[in-house]
């Protein structure tokens, strides 16, 4: 009779750990990205030459667009600015691989992912990406050892594994 699988993992959420989640989740920026800067920009533009007693309306349209465009590309600053900015932030987090599911628990966040909600994981570079019912979790390697991979990747036969 074999031990039941349970293994626990202690890391911290900082800095580095925030940049690779981002690294490893984040779709890449497509051109699509910027269809909101480019639709401010059509609007205000063309509104500069109409002759009009105010200009605030385009300004604030082609200020918009800048924005956006600001804002596509330094998502990854921007969403790890927000992480280190929460109560959560380098805190110590404690992550329990067992034959339920994985759970974590901080002094934040206690929440657990069950097996049957797993519905793929992709293995990253640097990581595993799992995706279920509530959404996306990103593992790192650098907090897991070559048994707990094993493990996630063979107890989900169903789950599509993608590389």
């Amino acid at each position: 009779m074999s031990q039941p699988f349970n293994q626990s993992v202690t890391f911290t959420l900082d800095k580095a750990h925030f940049q690779e989640c981002f690294e490893q989740s984040a779709p890449a920026v497509q051109p699509k990205d910027f269809s909101k800067a480019a639709i401010f920009a059509v609007i205000g533009v063309p509104l500069l030459f109409v002759e009009a007693e105010h200009y605030y309306i385009p300004f604030f349209l082609i200020g918009l667009a800048i924005l956006e465009v600001f804002s596509v590309l330094y998502r990854q600053t921007w969403w790890v600015w927000r992480q280190l900015m929460g109560k959560s932030a380098y805190g110590q987090v404690k992550l329990t691989i067992d034959e339920e599911g994985i759970a974590t628990d901080s002094e934040h966040v206690n929440a657990q992912i069950i097996w049957d909600d797993v519905t793929s994981i992709e293995h990253t570079e640097k990581g595993l990406l799992l995706r279920h019912k509530g959404g996306v979790n990103y593992l790192s390697n650098s907090h897991l050892n070559e048994e707990i991979v094993e493990f996630i990747l063979k107890h989900k036969p169903d789950a599509k594994i993608e590389h």
